[in-house]
C-alpha cells in the first residue's frame, strides 16, 4: 500500500499518486477559500510567528486585505487591547505547540470591535516537527452580546426572585435540557431533588390548559414571534395533586441564524390572586344578577304602574282590557288574549293583541276555532274551569294536535308561534271572571315563576276593575230605575203652563238629592187646587231616595184632606222626626195654586228652610214669597206659616233648589239670587218650559258645564187670556 507523506508542502509518492495529490490539494485550497470561517496559517519557524496564508473570509471578517496581513503576527488584530486573560492562554499554547480555543476581543481595520472565537491547531511533518499553526476564526459578536444580555438579565432576575418569591426556569431548546429551581418544582408539586424535562412540564399542566401553554411556548421559540412568553395556566401537583394557578413569563434568545439557543423565565404562584379574582367575579356576577333582577323588578313595577291609570280611567271594561293587552305586548308577551265570562255564563274572547300588527288577523281567525266548554283543549279553558294558573316554560315543538280543536286551529297556533306561554285567571271576590293568556314566540324568552307572579298580579288588577265596572253598571241601573220611580208624572192644569228641569249631579249610580212634584189637592174627582212641591234632601243615594219617597208620599197623602201648604209640611216634619235619624233632614217649598173664577189663581206658599219661591209679573218685575219656616226633620216645631198672593195672566211662580243660586263661576263666585232675579226679568213673556230651560242653560254656562250640586226648577205660569 502506498504511503502518503507531507514535507514542506511536497508530496512523496508515485507519479499517479502525485497527480491525485495535486488534485486533492487543489480541491482543499478551493474549500479553504470558500469557507465562511476566517482561516489563517502561521509559521512558528519564522521570527514572530507571522501569517503566511489567509482566506477571503478572513479578509471579510477583519477588513484587512491579504497583502496587509501576510508577514505579520496576529496580535495586530488586538489593537491596543492587549490585557486580555485569553491572550496568555493563547501564548502558552503557541509556546507548547498545542491546540487551544479562545475568545478574544479583536478589531477590524476600521477600528470596530468584534468577538473572535479562535480555534488554533498545530501542524507537524512526517517526522513530528512543528511546521505551522492553523487558526479558524468565528465571529461570535452576536452570541457574545446575547450572553452579556443574559448575564444582566440573570442578575436582575436573581434579585427579583429573591424579592418576590419567583421560581425560575431555564430551557435549552437545542439540547432540550430543562432546569427548575426549588420554587418552580414546588409549583408543580415536586420535591427539590426531582428530575424535570419538557415532558414533565406538560404532564404537570391542567388538562384544560395544556394545549394552550404548549402553543405559547412554541410561539415564543419562533423567531417571528419576538421571543416573549407571558401566560397563566393551572398546574396539578404531580406528587401532591394540588391545583395551583401559575403566572409564567419568559424570553427566548436567538443566535445570528435565528435559532433559539436559550429560553429562560420565571413562574409565580398566583393561586390566591386567582381565588380573589374568582370571588370578585362571583360578587360581580351576583351584583349583575341583582341589577338585572332590579331592572326586571322595575320593569314589572313600571308595567303595573302603567296599567293603573288605564284600569281606573274608565268604567268601560271592554275598552280597558283592549288597552291592557296593548300594554302587555311586547313588554310581557309577543301576543296576548283576554277571555271574559259574561254574566249569562258564556265565554267571550274580549281582547287580543300581537306585537306584530300584521299577525293580528291570525288572532281574529283564532277566535273561530277556540272552545271553552269543559274538556276543551287549551290552557284558557283549563284556567276557567279550575281557577288556577298554568305555566308552560318550554312549549312542545312541534305543537301537538291535542292543543287544538282541529288541524286548522293548530296551523294558526303554529303560525302565531308558541315557545313559552302562561294562562292566569281573573279572580275577584272568589269568582273566576275570565282568563289572560300571554305567549312568547321568542325562543330566548322563557317564562318562569317571576313572570307568572307578574301576570297574576296584572290579571288580579284587571279582574278587580272588571268586577267594579260590573258592580257600577248594576248600581247605576238600580239608581236610574229608582230615580225614574221618584220622578213624578205631572198632571195638566187647565189654564196653567208647567215647565220643569231636573239635573242630578254626581256618580251615575247615585240617586240625586233634589225632588219635585205637582199634586192634585182635595178629595174626589174635582180637585179644588194643586200643590207644587220642590225640595232638597241632605245627602245622596239610597238615603236620599228614602227621604225623597217619604216626602213625596207624605205630602200626597196629606193633600187628599188638607190643601194648606203649611199643613202638608208640618205633617212631613212629624213623619221625618218619627221615622228617620237625627242626621236626615230636608228643605221644602210648597205652593198651592187655586183658581179664582176668571180672575186668575190664588197662590199660597209655605217653606221649610228652602229658598223662597219667586213670582215673575207680566211687566218683568220679580217678587219673592218669603213665609217663615225651618228645615224639616230637625225641629219639633219648624215654625211654618202660609203667605198668599195672586197670579194673573202671563205671570209665573218659579220654585227652585239651591243648585241654581249656589252655582260657582270660574272665579269661584256664586251665581246668587241677584243674577237669578235679573235672569227671570229677561224671561217675561216666555212660556213656562222656556223659562225653566233658560234657567238651566244659563246656570250651566255660568259653572262652565260642571255643576257641583243637583239642580231642579219647577215653573207654573198662568196662560195668557185668549
Amino acid at each position: 500500500m502506498p504511503v502518503e507523506t507531507w514535507s514542506s508542502g511536497i508530496y512523496h509518492g508515485s507519479p499517479l499518486e502525485r497527480r491525485s495529490s495535486e488534485e486533492l490539494r487543489r480541491l482543499l485550497g478551493q474549500a479553504v477559500a470558500a469557507s465562511s470561517n476566517g482561516i489563517l496559517i502561521t509559521d512558528p519557524n519564522l521570527p514572530d510567528n507571522p501569517i503566511v496564508y489567509a482566506n477571503p473570509a478572513f479578509e471579510r471578517t477583519t477588513g484587512y486585505p491579504m497583502e496587509e496581513a501576510l508577514g505579520r503576527n496576529c496580535r495586530f488584530l488586538q489593537g491596543e487591547d492587549r490585557d486580555q486573560p485569553a491572550l496568555e492562554e493563547l501564548r502558552e499554547a503557541i509556546r507548547d505547540g498545542r491546540g487551544c480555543r479562545v475568545v478574544l476581543r479583536n478589531y477590524r481595520r476600521d477600528g470596530t470591535l468584534f468577538w473572535n472565537e479562535l480555534y488554533v491547531s498545530p501542524v507537524h511533518d512526517e517526522e513530528g516537527r512543528l511546521t505551522n499553526f492553523v487558526g479558524v476564526q468565528n465571529d461570535v459578536t452576536g452570541r457574545r452580546r446575547i450572553e452579556e444580555a443574559l448575564k444582566g438579565s440573570e442578575d436582575r432576575l436573581r434579585l427579583a426572585v429573591e424579592a418576590t418569591g419567583l421560581g425560575t426556569w431555564d430551557f435549552d431548546p437545542v439540547t432540550q435540557e430543562l432546569r427548575w429551581d426549588e420554587r418552580c418544582r414546588a409549583m408543580f408539586g415536586l420535591p427539590p431533588e426531582a428530575g424535570v424535562d419538557y415532558g414533565v412540564f406538560l404532564a404537570g399542566l391542567h388538562p384544560d390548559d395544556r394545549e394552550r401553554a404548549d402553543e405559547e411556548v412554541r410561539r415564543a421559540l419562533d423567531p417571528e414571534g419576538g421571543g416573549e412568553y407571558d401566560v397563566e395556566y393551572r398546574t396539578v401537583g404531580l406528587r401532591d395533586g394540588i391545583e395551583r394557578w401559575v403566572s409564567a413569563r419568559g424570553q427566548a434568545y436567538f443566535d445570528e441564524t435565528g435559532r433559539a439557543v436559550r429560553f429562560i423565565g420565571t413562574v409565580l404562584d398566583v393561586t390566591e390572586r386567582k381565588r380573589a379574582e374568582e370571588e370578585r367575579d362571583q360578587l360581580l356576577a351576583r351584583e349583575q344578577l341583582a341589577r338585572a333582577e332590579a331592572v326586571a323588578t322595575r320593569r314589572r313595577l313600571a308595567l303595573l304602574a302603567s296599567v293603573g291609570p288605564v284600569l281606573y280611567s274608565s268604567l268601560d271594561y271592554e275598552a280597558m282590557l283592549e288597552r291592557i293587552t296593548r300594554l302587555s305586548v311586547p313588554e310581557l308577551a309577543d301576543w296576548c288574549l283576554v277571555d271574559i265570562v259574561e254574566e249569562d255564563g258564556t265565554v267571550n274572547q274580549l281582547a287580543a293583541a300581537h306585537a306584530d300588527r300584521a299577525k293580528e288577523g291570525l288572532l281574529r281567525e283564532l277566535l273561530n276555532h277556540r272552545r271553552f266548554d269543559e274538556g276543551a283543549p287549551g290552557t284558557a279553558a283549563q284556567v276557567l274551569s279550575t281557577g288556577r294558573s298554568v305555566l308552560v316554560s318550554v312549549a312542545p315543538d312541534p305543537l301537538p294536535i291535542e292543543m287544538a280543536t282541529s288541524e286548522e286551529h293548530l296551523e294558526v297556533l303554529r303560525r302565531l308561534g308558541m315557545r313559552s306561554f302562561m294562562s292566569v285567571p281573573l279572580l275577584a271576590r272568589g269568582r273566576t271572571l275570565g282568563a289572560m293568556t300571554l305567549v312568547s314566540s321568542d325562543p330566548d324568552r322563557r317564562y318562569g315563576e317571576e313572570d307568572l307572579s307578574l301576570a297574576e298580579a296584572l290579571a288580579y288588577r284587571c279582574a278587580l276593575a272588571v268586577d267594579n265596572a260590573r258592580l257600577y253598571r248594576e248600581r247605576s241601573h238600580i239608581a236610574r230605575t229608582l230615580q225614574r220611580s221618584l220622578l213624578p208624572t205631572l198632571p195638566q192644569i187647565p189654564g196653567v203652563e208647567v215647565g220643569v228641569e231636573y239635573l242630578p249631579v254626581g256618580e251615575e249610580n247615585e240617586v240625586g238629592g233634589d225632588f219635585y212634584d205637582l199634586i192634585e189637592a182635595g178629595n174626589g174627582d174635582y180637585p179644588d187646587g194643586w200643590l207644587a212641591v220642590i225640595g232638597d234632601v241632605c245627602g245622596k243615594g239610597a238615603t236620599a231616595a228614602a227621604v225623597t219617597a217619604l216626602a213625596r208620599y207624605t205630602i200626597r197623602a196629606i193633600a187628599m184632606r188638607e190643601d194648606e201648604p203649611s199643613s202638608a209640611l208640618s205633617a212631613l216634619n212629624e213623619a221625618m222626626i218619627r221615622q228617620l235619624g237625627d242626621e236626615q233632614f230636608c228643605t221644602v217649598a210648597c205652593a198651592r195654586l187655586k183658581p179664582v173664577d176668571d180672575a186668575g189663581f190664588e197662590l199660597t206658599v209655605a217653606r221649610g228652610g228652602h229658598p223662597a219661591p219667586l213670582v215673575l209679573r207680566d211687566d218683568g218685575s220679580v217678587e219673592a214669597i218669603t213665609p217663615p219656616g225651618k228645615a224639616l226633620g230637625v225641629f219639633r216645631d219648624p215654625e211654618l206659616a202660609d203667605r198668599k198672593t195672586h197670579l194673573g195672566a202671563g205671570e209665573a211662580v218659579i220654585l227652585y233648589t239651591d243648585g241654581i243660586v249656589e252655582a260657582r263661576g270660574p272665579d269661584d263666585s256664586f251665581f246668587g239670587e241677584g243674577r237669578l232675579r235679573d235672569l227671570l226679568s229677561s224671561c217675561a213673556g216666555l212660556e213656562a218650559p222656556a223659562i225653566a230651560e233658560k234657567l238651566r242653560d244659563v246656570t250651566l254656562e255660568y259653572g262652565e258645564g260642571n255643576p257641583r250640586d243637583d239642580l231642579a226648577v219647577l215653573v207654573l205660569r198662568v196662560s195668557e187670556r185668549p
